[in-house]
């Protein structure tokens, strides 16, 4: 019998048959005293502890504060709108000691801030980029510091229910084109805000219930409609900001605006604007063509601070175009813009329009009951 090699090769049936030999069997045998000699140094070894948290389903987590993702400090409220025909929602966050008998005679100045559904500015994980933050956080920290004072934060849904049909503060061109969405009605959000959920919020709350005591600001879409507000009616506002706001280009000094566009023609905005765009609607509703055609002394009296993205962040990341256009009408009618307009590095996210509130709510807290003479 020859000497075993290190495999035996047999063929059975067609198939290839691979046979242990007495050198396989040594390398097996070495293979666990490996392993065992490994295993008892292991033995031998500390080793660090962990601790790890229960897992809780999401139900679970919902009912503790720290997991909700609409920040517990702000309060929901329900309006039976006659002017949009449907139940809509806002949120409100009231400052600390509104309860409190010694400040029950104590009126509070107010900040509405604009974007579409009513949670996005208090909702924890809006997107990736706030990491559980809301802007209730910002201006908390900056009480904390002592620059800023008392004052009630308002967040108006101004959208359909699903957030996908943008009311942009105007009473829709075409609100069957929303394809009945729901809390869109009869799409006039406009008369919406300032006829209802103005009033609502003065008459169950203690409120400055004058310009002197009321703000406006928002981001992207909120930031059209946070300066439409303003330009719109100054008589109501003494501070209005807009971070990276989605704004149109006026021509003709106000008379019009440019039609080629993207923006007028996007799909989402066709409820608003009509199919096609009314550019005479548009010239009514644009905050740009705002700013040119209301009067001047009435938009100087407003402080206005507007910002956006670099120009590096153009087209997706920045509306840094559309913000210097409305700074240059503001220039033309010599009227200063009250910030710096661009936010470095910043992004069109909501880390970034939490840091923008970080900068403007001091100015508003400054601009807070000032007089004009009106």
């Amino acid at each position: 019998m020859s000497e075993p090699t290190l495999d035996w090769r047999v063929r059975r049936k067609g198939r290839r048959i691979w046979l242990p030999s007495a050198f396989s069997g040594f390398l097996i045998l070495v293979k666990a005293l490996r392993k065992h000699i490994i295993a008892s140094m292991a033995r031998d070894t500390p080793q660090p502890s962990y601790e790890y948290a229960p897992y809780l389903q999401y139900r679970e987590r919902l009912q503790l504060r720290e997991h909700r993702p609409i920040d517990p400090r702000a309060r929901r409220m329900i309006i039976q709108s006659k002017a949009l025909g449907v139940q809509k929602r806002f949120y409100i966050s009231l400052p600390q000691g509104y309860h409190a008998v010694a400040n029950a005679g104590v009126r509070y100045p107010v900040l509405y801030l604009f974007r579409g559904h009513e949670h996005e500015w208090v909702h924890r994980w809006q997107d990736k980029s706030r990491r559980g933050r809301t802007v209730i956080d910002v201006y908390r920290e900056l009480l904390a510091e002592g620059k800023v004072g008392p004052l009630i934060l308002v967040f108006p849904g101004i959208s359909s229910d699903d957030n996908r049909t943008p009311g942009l503060l105007v009473n829709l061109k075409a609100p069957e084109l929303s394809g009945r969405a729901p809390g869109v009605g009869t799409g006039r959000f406009e008369d919406y805000f300032f006829d209802e959920l103005m009033p609502c919020v003065e008459s169950s709350f203690r409120t400055i219930a004058h310009r002197t005591g009321r703000a406006v600001d928002g981001f992207s879409l909120g930031g059209f409609q946070s300066i439409k507000a303003a330009a719109q009616r100054p008589d109501l506002f003494c501070s209005a900001g807009s971070f990276d706001g989605t704004f149109l280009y006026a021509t003709y000094r106000g008379k019009s605006v440019r039609m080629d566009d993207r923006v007028v023609r996007h799909p989402m905005l066709a409820p608003a604007f009509g199919r096609p765009p009314d550019q005479e609607f548009l010239a009514r509703n644009s905050p740009a063509n705002l700013l040119w055609r209301t009067e001047r002394r009435a938009l100087a009296g407003v402080q206005w601070l507007i910002r956006s993205g670099p120009e590096s962040g153009e087209p997706w990341q920045s509306n840094y175009h559309r913000a210097q256009h409305v700074i240059r009408i503001l220039r033309a009618r010599k009227i200063e813009n009250g910030v710096p307009p661009v936010l470095h590095k910043a992004k069109h996210n909501w880390s970034w329009a939490d840091r923008h509130m970080e900068g403007t709510l001091v100015l508003h807290w400054q601009a807070f009951g000032k007089d004009d003479g009106r």
